[in-house]
């Protein structure tokens, strides 16, 4: 069949099943309080969408395509605008809300398209991982100092295990799952609370999803609270502790890790009004 298919081919590039890579993850953490709170939020893409998200937690969305989930991210970083609810970070709303209020707030999302939203294709590795730091690090010209660049970027390289002969390298002549490691690197360079994830193994091979498979487990385990948009079930069902199903634009229902199967979460996303 084709699904024992997949799972041979995986078995031969990474020596086990995916099954067994999801069961191998370090998963030992301590779920902390409520980090990020999400309440009544109204765009022209969503409607009254409400949840929670607590320290050290991997809060999964799922749906079908178009059921609304990229679109609740979009609405809580600021990038698409608000018409109504608010985004609470411990407690506190933020207030001026777009993409770079989000940012310092401590809320960041790798966007599912990587091509178009992530990388910077004419910038080199170094630029993409440390150009989220500018306000940061740079002089009153806007200009970044160049050995905290080196020393940001070297981290990242090393941190992320990116492949790359040189910072330098152009990002567009890295494999995908290298590009998108740099994604992640740049806004684990702003020392996130809140980490968004949207599609983040989408178009990288199964040895690039192994790791960030762990990456993210790792985040957890540093308290960030983490939220994971993915159209692949096993990866939401591996890796999430809560899953939020959406639909038609709103939430439909909402499993924990120990109720959640496939046909639960698939019940949730076709379910009537």
């Amino acid at each position: 069949t084709e699904s024992t298919s997949e799972q041979t081919m995986i078995r031969m590039m990474v020596g086990r099943d995916l099954g067994d890579i999801y069961r191998n993850l370090d998963r030992n953490k301590t779920i902390g309080p409520v980090l990020l709170e999400v309440k009544n939020l109204v765009s022209d893409h969503v409607q009254d969408v409400s949840f929670s998200l607590h320290e050290g937690e991997v809060l999964g969305f799922a749906g079908l395509v178009g059921a609304g989930r990229t679109e609740a991210m979009r609405a809580i970083i600021g990038a698409d605008k608000l018409q109504k609810g608010t985004v609470y970070l411990r407690g506190k709303a933020i207030v001026n809300h777009d993409p770079h209020q989000a940012m310092l707030s401590g809320i960041v999302m790798v966007p599912e398209d990587r091509k178009t939203q992530g990388i910077l294709g004419n910038l080199d590795v170094a630029d993409n991982i440390t150009i989220s730091l500018l306000d940061k690090h740079s002089n009153r010209f806007g200009v970044l100092d160049t050995s905290e660049e080196a020393t940001i970027a070297q981290k990242g390289i090393e941190e992320f295990k990116i492949r790359t002969p040189s910072p330098h390298k152009k990002i567009l002549e890295l494999s995908g799952g290298n590009q998108q490691k740099c994604i992640v690197a740049r806004w684990m360079a702003t020392n996130p609370k809140v980490l968004i994830l949207d599609e983040p193994t989408k178009g990288i091979d199964i040895g690039a999803k192994a790791e960030f498979y762990a990456m993210i487990c790792a985040f957890a385990k540093q308290g960030i609270g983490v939220i994971l948009v993915s159209s692949e079930m096993s990866e939401v069902l591996g890796l999430s502790d809560r899953i939020i199903v959406m639909r038609a634009r709103k939430i439909s229902g909402e499993l924990t890790a120990a109720d959640a199967t496939e046909d639960k979460v698939l019940a949730l996303a076709m379910a009537e009004e």
